[in-house]
Protein backbone atom coordinates (compact mmCIF):
# COMPACT_ATOMS: atom_id res chain seq x y z
CA UNK A 1 0.00 0.00 0.00
CA UNK A 2 1.32 3.43 -0.95
CA UNK A 3 1.68 6.05 1.76
CA UNK A 4 -0.56 9.12 1.53
CA UNK A 5 1.43 12.36 1.70
CA UNK A 6 -0.15 15.77 2.14
CA UNK A 7 0.48 19.31 3.32
CA UNK A 8 -1.90 21.15 5.63
CA UNK A 9 -1.91 24.96 5.69
CA UNK A 10 -3.75 26.79 8.48
CA UNK A 11 -4.52 30.43 7.80
CA UNK A 12 -7.18 33.09 8.45
CA UNK A 13 -10.16 32.71 6.12
CA UNK A 14 -10.13 36.43 5.32
CA UNK A 15 -7.15 38.62 4.43
CA UNK A 16 -6.48 41.42 6.86
CA UNK A 17 -7.13 39.51 10.07
CA UNK A 18 -4.00 40.48 12.01
CA UNK A 19 -4.49 38.40 15.17
CA UNK A 20 -6.84 35.55 14.23
CA UNK A 21 -8.75 33.59 16.84
CA UNK A 22 -9.53 29.90 16.33
CA UNK A 23 -12.86 30.88 14.75
CA UNK A 24 -11.03 32.96 12.13
CA UNK A 25 -8.85 30.06 10.90
CA UNK A 26 -9.34 27.51 8.15
CA UNK A 27 -7.19 24.59 7.10
CA UNK A 28 -6.49 23.52 3.56
CA UNK A 29 -5.09 20.09 2.70
CA UNK A 30 -3.01 19.73 -0.46
CA UNK A 31 -2.44 16.12 -1.54
CA UNK A 32 1.00 15.20 -2.83
CA UNK A 33 1.45 12.53 -5.47
CA UNK A 34 4.36 11.10 -3.46
CA UNK A 35 6.80 12.03 -0.68
CA UNK A 36 9.03 14.13 -2.97
CA UNK A 37 6.12 16.22 -4.24
CA UNK A 38 4.69 16.70 -0.74
CA UNK A 39 8.09 17.80 0.61
CA UNK A 40 8.40 20.27 -2.28
CA UNK A 41 4.92 21.67 -1.53
CA UNK A 42 5.83 21.94 2.16
CA UNK A 43 9.06 23.80 1.34
CA UNK A 44 7.17 26.19 -0.96
CA UNK A 45 4.57 26.94 1.73
CA UNK A 46 7.31 27.53 4.31
CA UNK A 47 9.12 29.90 1.96
CA UNK A 48 5.87 31.78 1.33
CA UNK A 49 5.01 31.95 5.04
CA UNK A 50 7.23 35.00 5.55
CA UNK A 51 5.18 37.14 3.19
CA UNK A 52 1.79 35.55 3.76
CA UNK A 53 -0.55 34.97 6.63
CA UNK A 54 0.01 31.28 7.36
CA UNK A 55 -0.47 30.39 11.01
CA UNK A 56 0.84 26.82 10.62
CA UNK A 57 2.09 24.41 7.95
CA UNK A 58 2.32 20.63 8.38
CA UNK A 59 3.84 17.86 6.28
CA UNK A 60 1.91 14.65 6.94
CA UNK A 61 2.19 11.00 5.95
CA UNK A 62 -0.89 8.83 6.46
CA UNK A 63 -2.25 11.47 8.86
CA UNK A 64 0.91 11.60 11.04
CA UNK A 65 2.73 14.92 11.31
CA UNK A 66 6.27 14.46 9.95
CA UNK A 67 7.34 18.12 10.05
CA UNK A 68 5.58 21.30 11.11
CA UNK A 69 6.02 25.04 11.32
CA UNK A 70 6.10 26.57 13.78
CA UNK A 71 7.74 23.74 15.66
Amino acid sequence: MTARWDVVVVEPFEPGIANPSDEDLQSTTIDGADEAEARQLYAEKLQASGGQRHTAVQLRCDGRIIEQWPS
